[in-house]
């Protein structure tokens, strides 16, 4: 399986690889078959935004956040709640930097609100895909969290722009008042605005980030399913969703864990089966066929044999 061919080898680097699935569907195994082959052609990143930490299982790199499997391949667990932590400690530092009246206040039902505001999760997930592009990475593999949280992720750099751009506008405007005013009374111009210089930043990070997340040159999307009527429809939700909302077209479909005919007849799943696998043949994409093992994949080694289980249908 030649997998830099399969996602047309990316003239543009970093390439970002974003795994998509339902739970259990095998996406933690997809995204290292994809990183193993990936690093052959160049530093490659698996970044595992999984709060199961399957990771750790295959690569055998217990509970530490970071390691280097070999030479180009290096691996990030992400653990959210220490980054949750960061980020609202940020923020409560932003705060109190904006508002000194704050300090007065109690800062821990601030940094509370905040913790547990919506979309806290996701903006983790961005910050920590910000940071991996941003990185002196050729490759960046993204083995996501359940499909809800995924495509809300993918949809908020968006959603920041649109509301960043009128924060923007209404502080410019502040900004001009204050320098007419204090022109007016004769006092010093101070031209330096934080708010503004944050807002200008955040800005550029989101656009950075909506540049991959939209953009079929830079992003590959795996979707993975399994013949089950619950991953199909999970597949076919994200497959809409990257076509009508970020338009971006998803690189390659994966069914996976296809039974043996005589196995799937003898459980009356043959019918289904090969209904699935027609319409995963029907998207007009490119896409894998990956037989069951008969068992659980449960080392590196059962991932590696995984790759003489693969019928690769190129679109």
């Amino acid at each position: 399986m030649n997998v830099v061919e399969l996602l047309g080898y990316p003239a543009t680097r970093p390439h970002l690889v974003v795994v998509i699935g339902k739970g259990g569907v095998g996406k933690t195994t997809i995204s290292i078959l994809f990183s193993l082959e990936l690093c052959k052609h160049g530093k490659t990143l698996l970044l595992s935004l999984d709060p199961a930490r399957h990771m750790s299982k295959y690569l055998n790199i217990g509970e530490r956040n970071y390691a280097e499997v070999s030479e180009n391949l290096h691996v990030k667990q992400v653990s959210v709640d220490k980054e949750i932590a960061e980020l609202t400690s940020k923020y409560a530092d932003l705060l109190r930097d904006l508002m000194p009246s704050l300090a007065v206040l109690n800062i821990d039902n601030v940094v509370d609100t905040i913790k547990y505001s919506p979309g806290v999760e996701e903006e983790v997930f961005l910050k920590v895909m910000l940071e991996a592009l941003r990185g002196n990475y050729d490759f960046v593999v993204v083995d996501t969290p359940p499909t809800g949280i995924t495509l809300r992720t993918l949809m908020l750099p968006r959603l920041y722009l649109a509301w960043l751009e009128k924060l923007i506008e209404v502080r410019e405007r502040i900004v001009s008042l204050r320098y007419v005013i204090a022109r007016a009374l004769g006092r010093k111009v101070e031209m330096h605005d934080k708010v503004l210089s944050k807002l200008y930043e955040l800005r550029r990070d989101f656009e950075f980030l909506n540049s991959f997340l939209s953009s079929n040159e830079k992003t590959s999307y795996i979707l993975v399913a399994t013949p089950e009527p619950l991953p199909m429809h999970e597949l076919r939700e994200s497959y809409r969703f990257l076509s009508e909302k970020i338009s971006v077209k998803p690189k390659v479909l994966v069914l996976n864990r296809i039974l043996p005919v005589q196995v799937a007849s003898v459980l009356g799943l043959l019918e289904l089966q090969e209904q699935y696998v027609s319409e995963i043949g029907s998207f007009g994409v490119s896409y894998l066929l990956v037989e069951h093992m008969n068992k659980p994949t449960e080392t590196l080694e059962d991932i590696v044999a995984l790759r003489e289980r693969i019928k690769v249908f190129r679109k």
